[in-house]
């Protein structure tokens, strides 16, 4: 048998190798970020229910833009096409002030969905915040990869979010 012939066998056994380990592999994935913000829960609550605020704060493209639905709380949402990050949008789906909020992002028509849900519970003068994320890649062999390290990544990312509020509710005046 010539050596390329071996090569390729070889390079076929690994790939079919890896994309069969991909399909058992999952595509969900969690992360939660918890924080404490220094207002109460009455004065956090609009920066996560509008989403004309949610972007002050929250990574989001520059391309966003406000479309559609109310000003806040449940349908109020968020388009946006974006070179960099893909198309996709961001949903209110849920919205009980000053305590829960519950939302949904999908990307590139749903090629990934995110469920979220922030809670606010009063601590002293402040707001405990925890965030909570679900992902779904969907099926795909090469995302069970993706998958595996997502949620300390978007960990992360939902920290650094949540000081960006902190900094946003500590620089600004209430009232919108």
């Amino acid at each position: 048998m010539k050596l390329g012939a071996k090569v390729f066998g070889v390079l076929a056994v690994t790939l079919i190798l890896f994309l069969s380990i991909g399909v058992l592999l999952p595509g969900t994935w969690e992360a939660e970020a918890n924080a404490l913000l220094a207002a109460p829960p009455a004065i956090v609550f609009p920066y996560l229910d509008r989403p004309d605020q949610w972007i002050r704060w929250n990574a989001m493209p520059e391309s966003a833009s406000i479309s559609g639905g109310p000003d806040a709380g449940a349908g109020a949402e968020i388009h946006w096409d974006d070179p960099r990050y893909g198309n996709g949008s961001y949903r209110i789906l849920k919205s009980n002030p000053p305590t829960l909020l519950e939302y949904e992002v999908e990307i590139e028509g749903g090629s990934l969905t995110i469920r979220g849900s922030l809670s606010l519970e009063r601590q002293g003068d402040g707001s405990q915040v925890r965030w909570v994320e679900r992902g779904d890649f969907g099926w795909n062999p090469l995302m069970g990869y993706a998958a595996r390290g997502m949620g300390d990544s978007q960990r992360d990312a939902m920290l650094a979010n949540l000081d960006s509020l902190k900094v946003l509710i500590g620089t600004t005046e209430p009232g919108f």
